[in-house]
């Protein structure tokens, strides 16, 4: 497969979806790949500017081009030692982006295969995987859960029609601190697909300094809740500064999809 700006990788039956995203991703966002983004055809590896290697598996330019070139998850220029709770882990993109910056995160994922990409992505990085701790648990409510046993794929929501599901465990964020002796937190970060307006309620947000929730309000045709509990919440919670702001270019209006930035 040619590449806009002549980089040509070989696809075969195995790789051909995920090397068709990242031609996607360079056509659409104008990533020079092959320079600036480098590739190891040999092992299927994508390395980032910033040295970030991952697996081309399960590769979604919608996302990579929200953390890597929107930056949207960027919270502060230093982020060394602060504890980040990160819901919804996808592919370790984001765990990485944090712990790149010195942070030490938690990252949770549910979805199996993208777990399994993800613990391939922290192999790849030993030096930044020091700093993170993954597991395949959904964020909720503690108890158990069946999510959608599908291939990886970052849009995948508990909310979805699939019947293919597989069972996992769902922990709240009160148990997550428990669990992991995390007494200060500094920085919630949720991309649950809708989960985020029963995780809402759990008190225990309000000993975080900083949260960031991407939130869906319609998923499936399913209506999950409204923009305006999530905010009422966490004013009550104590965040007097808050911001939401859309994050992608997908043709969804604030009051379905976006982001929520609150700040103490």
């Amino acid at each position: 497969m040619v590449f806009p700006n002549g980089f040509s990788i070989k696809t075969d039956r195995d790789n051909f979806h995920d090397i068709l995203n990242l031609y996607l991703f360079s056509y659409k966002y104008g990533v020079d790949i092959g320079s600036n983004w480098k590739f190891d055809e040999k092992y299927n590896i994508l390395i980032t500017p910033s040295g970030i290697k991952f697996s081309i598996k399960g590769f979604d330019p919608v996302i990579f081009s929200e953390t890597f070139l929107y930056d949207i998850h960027f919270i502060d220029y230093n982020l060394e030692n602060k504890k980040i709770i990160q819901a919804g882990a996808y592919v370790g993109e984001t765990a990485l982006y944090y712990a790149k910056r010195g942070a030490y995160v938690y990252a949770f994922e549910p979805q199996l295969d993208c777990y399994n990409i993800a613990l391939t992505n922290l192999k790849l990085n030993p030096e930044l995987a020091s700093r993170v701790v993954l597991r395949n648990w959904a964020i909720g409510e503690d108890g158990e859960i069946e999510f959608p046993n599908t291939r990886c794929n970052g849009g995948t929501s508990y909310f979805d029609s699939y019947k293919d599901r597989i069972r996992v465990r769902s922990v709240s964020i009160s148990t997550v601190l428990e669990e992991f002796n995390i007494s200060q937190p500094d920085i919630l970060d949720l991309d649950i697909k809708g989960g985020e307006f029963r995780v809402i309620n759990d008190k225990s947000i309000q000993k975080f300094s900083i949260v960031r929730i991407e939130y869906n309000t319609v998923i499936d045709n399913k209506k999950l809740g409204d923009v305006t509990y999530l905010i009422e919440k966490l004013r009550s919670y104590g965040f007097t500064k808050i911001r939401i702001y859309k994050h992608n270019e997908l043709p969804f209006d604030l009051s379905i999809n976006g982001v929520i930035e609150a700040r103490k």
